[in-house]
């Protein structure tokens, strides 16, 4: 029972997870940016990294599939910048020029600097990592748990960028008989490197340390993908997985050792499980990473302080980022995806059989 039997590119619920993990990412960020305390975590990850584990974990799944297809490298460049840009750069439009003046009128010591959003859209619009990107415009957000910051989710976004880049470049200048050991590698070494910033012998500041998990991530997604057709996907396997997961959350190494079992899991489950028309024409779960701290900023420019309970909180956020993930999702991604150039239909081939 391998993987390659077992998953379905054209029927699976993988949109479902998605929509689940980025959905996560807001409940989690509900605790930072509502003023309730630290996020929650478990096995030292907190929630939203769990959740950003899975998203690059499945990307690296898919983007290894999507390399290893028979269309051009231009073409899979293309689509791979059509499915982040597009909805990227109109999501800073969005908070420059129409939430930044709403949160002035939201505080009454707060006020718009039309230099300063310009600013913003610049220096984030070649979707720069962010620490050399503006996060916030000039006096807007301000006393709140994380003042002046408008779209913490965006540096993931350079990062998942550098993979695709990665994967693309590698499967364009190694051998494909030495694919498979130079991703092993690359897994290896970035595991290694979360092991060692996890236990502390090597500390390279909070900003470089939080981007190896990352890596650990999607080169298990990659790992999955070109191991298919010899990774055993057996319940009695899936339990190990389970076990895995739960091992690395009492050792407190989650962000180092849970990727491969993770995505193993949501690969097999996402066949096993009847949710595959959900997100099948609209997956809004892009929407919802990109909107969901913006929302939840000027939500708490609203109710911060007021004794709101965070369970409230979540549901007002998620209430509010739905609409403008769907929006997101039906004017700006479905357009822009309508560009693409080939045809997934045969990225996925199944197994020989003898």
């Amino acid at each position: 029972m391998t993987l390659d039997s077992r998953f379905d590119p054209r029927r699976n619920s993988l949109n479902a997870f998605r929509l689940v993990l980025a959905s996560l990412v807001v409940v989690s960020h509900s605790w930072l940016l509502g003023g309730y305390g630290p996020q929650p975590s478990l096995g030292g990850l907190e929630l939203g990294g769990w959740a950003v584990i899975g998203f690059f974990g499945l990307s690296g799944f898919l983007i290894t599939r999507s390399r290893l297809s028979r269309r051009p490298a231009s073409s899979f460049y293309w689509n791979r910048a059509l499915r982040i840009l597009p909805a990227f750069l109109v999501c800073i439009l969005v908070v420059a020029f129409i939430f930044a003046p709403i949160s002035v009128l939201l505080t009454a010591d707060a006020s718009y600097s039309l230099p300063s959003a310009l600013t913003y859209v610049l220096t984030n619009l070649p979707l720069a990592p962010q620490f050399l990107a503006q996060k916030g415009i000039e006096s807007t957000l301000l006393g709140l748990p994380v003042t002046g910051y408008w779209n913490g989710p965006l540096w993931t976004l350079f990062w998942e960028a550098c993979c695709y880049l990665l994967v693309g470049v590698l499967v364009s200048v190694v051998r494909e008989r030495w694919l498979r050991g130079a991703v092993i590698v690359l897994f290896g070494l970035a595991t290694v490197l979360v092991v060692l910033t996890t236990a502390g012998v090597l500390q390279f500041g909070a900003r470089v340390d939080e981007v190896f998990p990352l890596f650990v991530a999607f080169f298990a997604g990659a790992l999955a993908y070109l191991f298919r057709r010899s990774i055993d996907v057996s319940w009695p396997i899936l339990l190990g997985c389970v076990l895995l997961l739960v091992a690395a959350v009492l050792v407190g190494y989650a962000a180092a050792f849970i990727a491969l079992p993770f995505v193993l899991l949501m690969l097999r489950l996402g066949s096993a499980l009847s949710l595959h028309r959900v997100g099948a024409r609209y997956d809004i779960s892009y929407g919802i990473y990109i909107y969901g701290w913006p929302v939840q900023q000027l939500l708490a420019l609203v109710v911060f302080g007021t004794g709101m309970p965070v369970g409230w909180f979540v549901v007002l956020s998620l209430a509010f980022t739905l609409p403008l993930a769907f929006l997101s999702c039906a004017l700006v991604e479905r357009p822009a995806l309508a560009r693409k150039r080939g045809s997934t239909a045969r990225m996925f081939k199944p197994a020989p059989t003898n």
